[in-house]
């Protein structure tokens, strides 16, 4: 800028406009998003509306922050999506979870794919007639967090759903 804060200023305006001055910092695009889920939780567990707020608010954040990058965070998105719409209607989160497995995967998060299965393993776990298909779901997250490396995660799913020793 060599002194010159006219010039600066024109260069800060015109870099600011970019796509990539919206995208938000890393830490705040996984504390939106783990508050979200977290948020769309509580919800089911107290049915307080601030809960669903906060949770809207941050699909309303996915979506705008979608427009810059839909790689990283179309599955998201999606997840948020499928944790929301659970609470009304189980068909169609699961349309929303296999979406954003999809993405995740298509997109080699396979943390975030394990993320998604698992989710919705938990969420199907509690539904009549769905605990076979809750189970795989499980079975998937395992999976996908030994590909991760995060061994302690994939034990910690075995363990807590009581997935078979034989079993993946």
């Amino acid at each position: 800028w060599e002194g010159n804060y006219d010039i600066a200023e024109s260069h800060l305006r015109d870099t600011s406009s970019l796509p990539s001055a919206k995208q938000p910092k890393l830490t705040t695009i996984y504390l939106t998003f783990f508050s979200g889920i977290l948020a769309f939780h509580r919800y089911r567990q107290s049915q307080a509306e601030k809960d669903l707020r906060l949770g809207m608010d941050a699909i309303c954040k996915f979506e705008f922050w979608l427009k810059f990058s839909p790689s990283n965070f179309e599955n998201k998105l999606f997840l948020l999506n499928a944790e929301q719409t659970s609470l009304l209607d189980i068909e169609e989160a699961k349309k929303h979870y296999e979406a954003s497995i999809k993405s995740a995967r298509d997109n080699g998060r396979v943390h975030e794919q394990g993320l998604a299965n698992e989710l919705m393993g938990k969420t199907f776990s509690t539904v009549a007639n769905k605990s076979a298909y809750a189970i795989e779901c499980l079975k998937k997250a395992r999976i996908c967090y030994l590909q991760w490396g995060a061994m302690k995660k994939a034990a910690s799913i075995r363990e807590k759903y009581g997935l078979d020793m034989n079993d993946i």
